[in-house]
């Protein structure tokens, strides 16, 4: 559960209070002793001659009234002047603020922020585990899931669209540039070429060239590009080709079978001699390369590209976006199985957890040295904050009710000293 700081502010303050008023009625019990150890000492000191006892009361009372006082001085002289007097080497709290703060930072950096320390701790709470477990629970999956589309969404809806598809456009059309397709398309040539691809290429233009040769409703289309190609004006000819059409659309279908059927026919290996040749010019020869460098770069240079790939960050975005506002996100559903199926390796799989682990000891291991440093001076920075009363307060709340007992053995310890040297005293 989060804490607003107004409840955390109030939680403090309850427990200062609690701790004060704890505080308080141990001062106010070892008060209590140093006076009963005043009465004691009174009425033993009236009745000394009455009986020989009284004089060992009377002792273990005034040598508990001086072990009393002089713990006192010693605890209130921690934390301030007793009874307002500045005497020497009094306030010692108060007035080493700036040192106590130097070396309480130097005491955590040097034996709580260790690598050591740390790795250990770390290996023992074997966080690898932990979030396997928890990231192989199907509502934890679901919700990082929903998190990281929400998070996606925010950043799109802040997201500059014209300068990213500005900068998509730049970067893309630079690797096109960048790109050797000569080397591209002589690789692609090379492969196709081991399929067999060039072949069944031409295989495949021959069975439709002969279907269309088939079809006679083409005859006289065919007719025509002859003569056109020709450029053949004069009538008498016309007639004449037109006669031998039958007999030229015949020996084509003959030829287009002929190299069909026999995979070793002289057209077949020059046209696949032409292909490897073009594999080869692309590899080698400068003329080509500079040629399709060239055509290349003009390409890429173009109206219809660059409005192509300008175009290409909107289409993702809005797609993106689409996705992102719909109630199971593609992305959501995405990164919650792939947390699921992260938290089950983790579960099972005692090498992945190792080495999580360890690269989390290692990661530490570098952040303790990194900052190490940097602790000390921020508890020093943080202390320094503080006034010299307030200090000396906020620590009396936390160790001031166990530094009464001082007092209070204090009171005890010293009447029995005082009793056994009187009895020592009455001894001899």
């Amino acid at each position: 559960m989060q804490r607003s700081p107004d409840l955390i502010k109030q939680l403090d303050h309850s427990t200062d209070q609690l701790k004060r008023a704890r505080l308080r009625s141990m001062q106010w019990l070892a008060a209590g002793l140093l006076l009963l150890a005043a009465l004691v000492f009174a009425v033993a000191r009236s009745q000394r001659g009455a009986h020989p006892a009284w004089g060992y009361v009377e002792a273990f009372a005034e040598a508990s009234m001086v072990g009393a006082i002089a713990d006192w001085f010693a605890v209130v002289a921690l934390f301030r002047h007793p009874l307002g007097i500045p005497l020497w080497h009094t306030a010692i709290i108060p007035n080493s603020k700036a040192d106590i703060g130097r070396s309480l930072g130097a005491f955590v950096e040097n034996h709580f922020i260790t690598e050591q320390g740390i790795a250990e701790r770390i290996a023992q709470a074997d966080p690898a585990a932990r979030l396997g477990a928890w990231l192989a629970d199907e509502a934890h999956a679901r919700q990082l899931g929903m998190a990281s589309a929400g998070v996606a969404k925010q950043l799109l809806a802040m997201a500059d669209h014209d300068k990213l598809g500005h900068l998509l456009r730049e970067q893309a059309s630079g690797y096109l540039g960048q790109l050797n397709l000569s080397d591209v398309a002589a690789d692609c040539i090379d492969a196709l070429i081991a399929d067999g691809k060039p072949q069944e290429l031409l295989d495949f233009l021959l069975d439709r060239g002969a279907a269309y040769l088939d079809d006679e409703a083409h005859h006289a289309a065919i007719g025509d590009f002859v003569l056109g190609a020709f450029q053949i004006e004069n009538a008498l000819i016309k007639k004449a080709v037109k006669a031998y059409e039958p007999r030229m659309i015949a020996s084509l279908q003959k030829f287009a079978l002929a190299v069909r059927l026999d995979p070793g026919h002289p057209l077949r290996q020059r046209i696949a001699g032409w292909i490897a040749d073009s594999a080869l010019h692309l590899k080698a020869d400068p003329q080509w390369q500079e040629t399709v460098r060239r055509y290349q770069l003009q390409l890429v240079a173009s109206d219809t590209v660059q409005a192509m790939l300008g175009d290409v960050w909107k289409h993702i975005s809005t797609r993106v976006l689409a996705d992102l506002h719909a109630d199971q996100p593609v992305l959501a559903q995405a990164i919650a199985s792939l947390a699921r199926n992260t938290g089950r390796v983790l579960g099972t799989d005692d090498h992945a957890r190792a080495w999580l682990n360890g690269a989390i000891v290692a990661g530490s291991g570098s952040l303790v040295r990194r900052y190490r440093g940097e602790v000390g001076a921020f508890i020093a920075a943080r202390l320094d904050l503080w006034s010299k009363e307030e200090m000396s307060e906020r620590i009396e709340l936390a160790i001031g009710r166990d530094l009464q007992f001082i007092r209070i053995n204090g009171t005890v310890v010293g009447g029995l000293a005082g009793l056994l040297i009187y009895a020592a005293s009455q001894a001899f």
